[in-house]
């Protein structure tokens, strides 16, 4: 745990450099740019000056901005250089930063003496560059700058008073049309604008380095924040993935093995347990685990509820964490809880609503690595998980008594069908022409509802069949090509046509044959059983992109109203206007559809306009190698 701190903390420490850097980087091109022009603008500015004030040292005033434009050049180089040096190193652009300074202070300093000293306009520049060195280096740095600029003015002063250094004449000083600045000439008057002066320099040196400090403690909290929210971020993918994956499991063994294995991923563990109870709602027995030993397993068959506080705890709705367990005995098995390795784990109740069915653990092997947050998260994953079991659970629930009660009707229906077709075809005596409409409707009626009970059998193969499909290459025309003939006959029979556009230089898809085949089967028959005479469909088999070969069935069939859309992949639904244009149907076609889409990870979109048609769209993945094949 404490490695894991020092990691984050030199993370942390990594990205705030490489911020400074970018920041000090973007400032020392500015300044080098800036340097170009200051210096450039001085050398015709001083002429300027000297054809107003002919007491101005011109020649060795240039001579000085030479040099600054020369050192500038160096200093354009060596910057050329460092943009292709290490991202992480901070300390050279500090170095760099420090020389130009300094430069710029040597340079300044003979300029403000032949310019009037404490009289020269360029006093200025020396609070700019400490304001500069206050915003890209440290607080110690900017106030060293500082008490360096007293310090060099002062001797100056102290030098020109001694006569060691000649006085130059003050600039601007004096009648003028430009302008005048009121500056004392005598040596005393002139201390209170000298201590002014100093005044202002510090405390611009404070305010800036102030405000510095505060924003580089708001720039950590920001690095915080966005650290936070870019691992909020991939923990929600991973958590969206996991209960996609869940959403595509048909049995619940394999659901919750998805969820154990997703779980000790997401949270960053080695080990994951779900525990349901049994029958008797007694014990509470390992129903899948990821990470964990065969031995533990096999020794720790059940937990008892009655003889576990913190089994009754959790079991009664409450989470339970531990950041220690070696401080207490809280397992019935803690030895082979020591044998596992585990130091802290996190255990909350699966589930729905006031009803629990068993209990969902991540553990670690490091003590107190669970957080507040990775609580709540996973208590998110916990309900979503329980969720997911329950909806698996109500939907076999569902598919054992739709098979089971197909199973019961077929006979049945069969027998009386066959009564039926006795009295029918007179072999039980004459009929009465209104009879034999009587029955005619009554063999259709069955004949319809005989269909559905082979449709619910069907579906529940196909789902069954759907986990057995291995993956693989597959070639969608092929596939399609064989489709061409048979439905362009059977729609010329209702006077509707159809058209293939079928690309053969498609590159695989990963799907199965079958499921292809069924597939396109559906939808194709829907659209030609839907479309009116005299009407249009358009099959089309393309390129959607680089990752998916897009299968489109385009028709000007009866349309579907919007409220409707949202249900057509739901079993047994069939819209008013389909049942009205056709009467034969089980409402199980697009259901079918949509699991052998779900099956292949690919999509499905419909596009309808009441009256006008309906257009599907599916988008089946490309194969990524030639021999690519994919688990169940």
């Amino acid at each position: 745990m404490t490695d894991g701190l020092h990691m984050q903390l030199g993370d942390e420490l990594v990205k705030e450099q490489l911020f400074f850097r970018k920041e000090l980087r973007e400032r020392i091109r500015w300044l080098i740019r800036l340097r170009w022009i200051a210096a450039g603008s001085s050398l015709v500015a001083s002429w300027l000056v000297y054809y107003q004030w002919r007491t101005l040292p011109v020649v060795t005033v240039d001579l000085i901005l030479l040099f600054v434009l020369l050192y500038n050049l160096g200093f354009h180089f060596i910057w050329r250089r460092l943009q292709t040096g290490n991202p992480r190193e901070v300390k050279p652009l500090t170095i760099f930063t420090h020389a130009q300074i300094i430069c710029d202070f040597s340079a300044l300093y003979p300029l403000i003496y032949f310019t009037g000293n404490l009289h020269s306009p360029l006093l200025i520049f020396l609070i700019f560059h400490v304001i500069l060195s206050g915003m890209l280096l440290s607080p110690l740095s900017c106030f060293l700058y500082c008490f360096s600029v007293p310090a060099v003015l002062g001797g100056l002063v102290t030098l020109q008073a001694l006569e060691i250094l000649p006085i130059q004449p003050a600039m601007f000083h004096g009648p003028s049309w430009v302008y005048r600045l009121y500056v004392p000439v005598d040596a005393p008057d002139m201390v209170p604008f000298f201590l002014l002066f100093v005044a202002a320099l510090f405390i611009t040196a404070f305010l800036v380095t102030s405000l510095k400090l505060s924003l580089r403690v708001k720039g950590r909290a920001l690095l915080q924040v966005s650290k936070a929210l870019d691992a909020g971020n991939v923990k929600l993918r991973a958590l969206y993935k996991m209960v996609t994956e869940m959403g595509g499991c048909v049995s619940l063994q394999p659901l919750m093995d998805v969820a154990t294995r997703n779980a000790a991923r997401i949270m960053g563990v080695d080990t994951c347990s779900i525990k349901l109870l049994d029958d008797q709602r007694e014990n509470l027995i390992f129903a899948s685990t990821f990470g964990l030993g065969e031995e533990y397993k096999k020794n720790s068959r059940g937990v008892k509820v009655a003889g576990n506080p913190i089994a009754q705890k959790i079991m009664d709705g409450t989470l339970s964490v531990i950041g220690k367990i070696g401080e207490k005995d809280y397992s019935q098995y803690p030895e082979d809880i020591r044998k596992e390795g585990i130091a802290s784990m996190i255990c909350l109740p699966l589930s729905v609503g006031k009803t629990v069915s068993g209990i969902f653990c991540v553990y670690s092997a490091e003590p107190g690595t669970f957080s507040e947050d990775d609580v709540k998260f996973f208590s998110l994953m916990t309900d979503l998980t329980a969720l997911s079991m329950e909806n698996l659970k109500r939907d076999l629930d569902k598919s054992w008594f739709l098979q089971k009660a197909a199973h019961q009707l077929r006979s049945p229906l069969n027998t009386v069908l066959s009564m039926l077709n006795l009295i029918k075809n007179r072999y039980l005596g004459p009929v009465t022409p209104k009879q034999a409409t009587t029955l005619d409707r009554s063999v259709k009626r069955l004949q319809i509802l005989g269909d559905v009970v082979a449709d619910l059998l069907n579906l529940e193969i196909k789902r069954m069949d759907l986990q057995k499909v291995v993956l693989h290459p597959v070639t969608a025309a092929s596939v399609l090509n064989p489709l061409r003939e048979p439905y362009q006959v059977l729609a010329a029979e209702k006077h509707v046509d159809v058209a293939f556009d079928i690309d053969k230089s498609l590159p695989p898809v990963l799907a199965d044959e079958k499921l292809v085949d069924d597939l396109f089967t559906n939808l194709i028959a829907n659209a030609v059983k839907y479309t009116p005479v005299g009407g249009a469909v358009r099959v089309t088999l393309s390129r959607e992109n680089s990752k998916h070969v897009r299968f489109q069935v385009r028709d000007t069939g009866i349309g579907i109203t919007p409220d409707d859309l949202p249900c057509i992949f739901t079993e047994f639904f069939r819209s008013a206007n389909a049942r009205q244009f056709e009467e034969e149907g089980t409402g199980l076609g697009l259901v079918v559809v949509k699991e052998i889409m779900d099956r292949l990870k690919g999509t499905i979109s419909v596009k309808s306009t009441l009256g006008e048609g309906t257009c599907f769209t599916c988008r089946l993945p490309i194969a990524d190698r030639p021999s690519a094949n994919e688990d169940n």
